[in-house]
């Protein structure tokens, strides 16, 4: 289990900002200033590697503050090439999780396997060979992951805070990595990252009967950005996708480029996708004839792309060809990690070319690049740019990859990565559409 360390201190002790209010979700928000001052107070064991959870409880006139450490379980492994998925994530059952008694922010009690039993109780039954395979590893996995979140640092601080009775408000709640970074990782010391994305099933049983703010959305209704349409005629309409606007519906972000068009353009149809935190060019079909020959157009490798990235870095080759096989996480999706392919990884290739170097005003090195994805990965970019093997300078602002981690969710940053540059044949003309949108990032 985590290393648990409570300290008290007096409020305002070493809070010089105003404190919160109330608990936001450590998976989505930026950490509260109040927080890092805990961490700049934490004294972290000598050699220490792994993370390093802080939770503030507020109890009358005093702040408390309590610690917990993860250490990396796999050591300092020297390359990702030394890795695999099962070392990595060994498959479990659920006779191997032990059966913990935990209690949710009202006191209720409840059983850890009879918790992840009714989670693995919503996965179909099918034949073994016809789907049950698959859903059997599924379930293994979920074994396990539910197995690591016992010992998470937020998840431990939470587990404890509710078995000793709920007593005092808890106001702030994030982890941070110390240490040097996994091979097959992207993690900078004295960084905020979101717990394991894997942590949430167990998280939001615990908070239950906490005063928390819930998890919103980055677009709502009632706040819908300007979206610059960069082309339109009776087949297609390309536009210029705001950062933080995701680019069709989802889960949490029901609000999207494509569900803000449809209100004005009638039907639309997907043709490809940007990130949620990227901005740029994305193009939509406007009838399913159009669609077909765009998808004949993207899968027959006739559409050029050209991204613009802002790195945290200096980088020394005015270009070159970045090469890293990528893989899942299947703990924290939808971060990606790199692995050989033997382990399960998919190729993944990008060309580069530098456009600038320069120091800005705090005396940081920064490069422009323009970026060529030769496949389509998950993050491959932003993984290419960040990893030792790649780049090593990870895109400005990336809240998974990047020195910035978590407080890249801020309102005043974001992800330095703009679709700059689309080139297309028409879908009934064949006439190559040239779409140009250069970027134009903020600077923090």
């Amino acid at each position: 289990m985590s290393l648990i360390l409570p300290i008290f201190l007096p409020m305002y002790g070493i809070f010089v900002d105003a404190l919160p209010e109330r608990l936001h979700c450590p998976y989505t928000s930026a950490p509260h200033p109040a927080l890092i001052q805990a961490q700049a107070a934490c004294r972290v064991p000598a050699d220490f590697c792994g993370r390093v959870g802080v939770m503030l409880v507020r109890q009358g006139e005093t702040i408390r503050v309590r610690y917990a450490f993860e250490p990396n379980r796999l050591g300092m492994v020297s390359s990702y090439r030394l890795l695999d998925e099962q070392t990595l994530w060994p498959v479990m059952s659920l006779d191997d999780v032990p059966d913990l008694e935990l209690f949710d922010g009202r006191g209720a009690a409840f059983g850890v396997r009879r918790f992840l039993l009714d989670l693995l109780n919503e996965f179909p039954d099918k034949p073994y060979f016809q789907g049950g395979k698959e859903i059997q590893w599924r379930k293994g996995q979920l074994c396990r992951a539910v197995y690591e979140s016992l010992t998470a640092p937020a998840i431990s601080l939470l587990m404890q805070h509710n078995r000793e009775g709920n007593v005092g408000q808890i106001i702030a709640l994030a982890e941070w990595w110390e240490g040097p970074s996994p091979a097959h990782e992207m993690r900078f010391a004295k960084t905020f990252y979101a717990p394991r994305a894997t942590t949430k099933f167990l998280y939001d049983r615990l908070i239950v009967g906490h005063d928390h703010e819930p998890t919103r959305p980055m677009t709502t209704p009632d706040r819908l950005p300007d979206i610059d349409v960069l082309y339109e005629d009776d087949a297609m309409i390309i536009v210029n996708k705001p950062a933080r606007l995701s680019s069709v519906p989802g889960i949490r972000e029901t609000v999207s480029c494509f569900s803000i068009l449809q209100q004005t353009r009638g039907m639309l149809h997907i043709v490809h996708r940007l990130d949620l935190d990227t901005s740029g060019v994305l193009c939509f079909a406007k009838s399913l004839a159009a669609l077909r020959g765009l998808h004949d157009a993207f899968r027959s490798d006739k559409v050029q792309k050209r991204y613009e990235a802002r790195l945290d870095g200096r980088i020394k080759a005015d270009e070159g060809v970045i090469d890293l096989p990528l893989a899942i996480n299947r703990l924290d999706r939808p971060r990606q990690c790199v692995l050989p392919i033997e382990a399960g990884a998919k190729p993944c290739v990008t060309r580069y070319r530098v456009l600038d170097r320069y120091v800005d005003a705090a005396g940081r090195h920064k490069t422009l690049v323009s970026l060529y994805p030769q496949t389509g990965r998950t993050h491959q970019l932003r993984v290419h740019c960040a990893h030792r093997d790649g780049l090593d300078a990870p895109i400005d602002g990336d809240p998974f990859y990047s020195r910035l981690g978590s407080i890249g969710e801020r309102h005043d940053t974001r992800l330095c990565l703009h679709a700059a540059e689309l080139s297309l044949p028409h879908p009934f003309t064949d006439e190559v559409i040239h779409v140009l949108c250069p970027s134009a990032f903020p600077a923090f």
